[in-house]
């Protein structure tokens, strides 16, 4: 499922990374940094597990457009987010207009060692973006901690991440 496209888009991959992902998750559940997210077990659940991880991408977006300028916006590498815990995708590539809705992506790259051909994705759990963008805690400490991981070739990394530190920083000013 693709959140910011508004079209269904089943990759069928995870990422290489999830496994050490969700055990960072786990580590900073058991802290009380990030409220676990909430289950519900019956024939629906795993298609209301999915919408609330297409919201929660959703406020990632909202929150991402909100505290970039056009030109910033524009200047971003498209990249995916991965939600590890149902493997739910979302794509942004930036417009005027903010991210655009309609675009299509190419699934994405997360196995290749070329590194001009892999894709620019965020991995996190959606417990730890809503810690994020509940202020818990900060972009650094979300990637020092494993709780945020970028895999992408280095300029884009760095270009995400800033990214990242300028969406908190808008918030909190």
């Amino acid at each position: 499922m693709c959140a910011v496209c508004e079209f269904k888009i089943d990759f069928g991959i995870s990422h290489p990374s999830a496994l050490a992902m969700a055990v960072a998750a786990r580590k900073a559940i058991e802290s009380g940094l990030i409220a676990p997210i909430e289950t519900s077990e019956g024939a629906l659940s795993a298609a209301r597990m999915r919408m609330a991880s297409v919201d929660a991408l959703n406020l990632l977006q909202a929150r991402i457009e909100e505290a970039h300028s056009e030109d910033a916006l524009l200047e971003l590498p498209d990249f995916y987010v991965l939600l590890i815990e149902n493997d739910t995708w979302g794509f942004f590539h930036a417009t005027t207009e903010g991210f655009d809705p309609e675009i299509i992506p190419e699934i994405p790259d997360v196995a290749t060692t070329d590194e001009a051909k892999r894709s620019n994705v965020l991995i996190m759990s959606e417990a730890a973006l809503h810690g994020w963008l509940d202020g818990r805690f900060d972009a650094e400490a979300a990637l020092r901690d494993g709780l945020f991981m970028v895999d992408a070739p280095e300029a884009s990394t760095a270009a995400l991440k800033q990214m990242l530190t300028v969406a908190e920083t808008s918030v909190a000013a």
